[in-house]
């Protein structure tokens, strides 16, 4: 079995993760099973005092609004923690796991959809006994779910990205980096960036005038969300601009010199 996936983008960079293993899946799932089955019991609690308190009438209704509502939850809890946070629900955060496309891009809504519809497969017989099997006879551990929408699970504190040119001593370039306005300097903090982090964000922007605006999107998504979500970012981020700001506060810390440039920034206002 690979313990390594590694993608390489149309820029030759190498993006590797480190594949999530049985072990780890395991115990996201049972936190997530708990947690879910916590929600459940309280909203049943909940549900069955609201027919007792109002009578068979509006009981009746409340209740079947309120059966409709935990049921809901019961299956769009994993689809609506992947899609918001990012590939993670809490069981995979608390395990440092994250779902991700197999092209190391950020899943859809369509394709969380795809994965956990496919659950109630992956779990016949019983316990996920046949995602259990078609993980082990798979090489990137993936179960019915990830084959049907093409995605993986990867441990997120593992990653890094590497220059697929070439070493570069990535501190001894000059890297054009505008911030007329700060948007986001409010709730930035460097120090939480790592040193991986920031090898990547140097990286990029080593590389941002060469991309087009498209793949500059994307790329400067994929690094800088993972980010924004640590330091708790707030409200719709520029991710483009975000990494400038992130670079800026940090590259001073370090007393570096910034060379200021602007033209590279206009393509990403609009696209969020």
């Amino acid at each position: 079995m690979n313990d390594y996936l590694s993608v390489e983008t149309p820029e030759q960079i190498n993006i590797n993760y480190q594949i999530a293993g049985i072990g780890s899946r395991f115990f996201a799932a049972l936190l997530d099973t708990l947690l879910l089955g916590i929600i459940v019991i309280i909203g049943t609690y909940v549900n069955d005092n609201f027919i007792a308190e109002l009578g068979a009438f509006f009981g009746n209704w409340l209740g079947a609004i309120g059966g409709i509502v935990v049921f809901a939850i019961f299956w769009g809890y994993f689809m609506i923690f992947e899609i918001t946070t990012n590939g993670q629900s809490p069981g995979k955060l608390a395990l440092g796991l994250r779902v991700i496309k197999e092209g190391g891009y950020p899943i859809s809504f369509a394709d969380s959809a795809i994965r956990n519809l496919m659950r109630i497969v992956d779990f016949l017989p019983f316990c996920y006994g046949t995602g259990l099997l078609v993980m082990l006879l798979n090489r990137n551990w993936q179960r019915l779910g990830d084959l049907a929408a093409g995605t993986l699970v990867v441990k997120t504190t593992r990653t890094k990205m590497k220059n697929m040119r070439g070493n570069v001593n990535q501190n001894s370039l000059p890297i054009n980096v505008a911030t007329q306005e700060m948007m986001y300097s409010s709730w930035i903090k460097p120090m939480l960036v790592t040193e991986h982090e920031w090898n990547l964000i140097l990286d990029y922007f080593h590389r941002h005038a060469e991309l087009t605006a498209i793949r500059r999107l994307e790329l400067s998504r994929t690094i800088g969300k993972p980010i924004a979500e640590k330091m708790e970012g707030k409200g719709s981020i520029n991710y483009h601009k975000f990494l400038m700001e992130v670079y800026t506060l940090k590259a001073s810390e370090g007393n570096k010199v910034l060379q200021v440039s602007s033209e590279q920034e206009e393509p990403l206002n609009s696209p969020r």
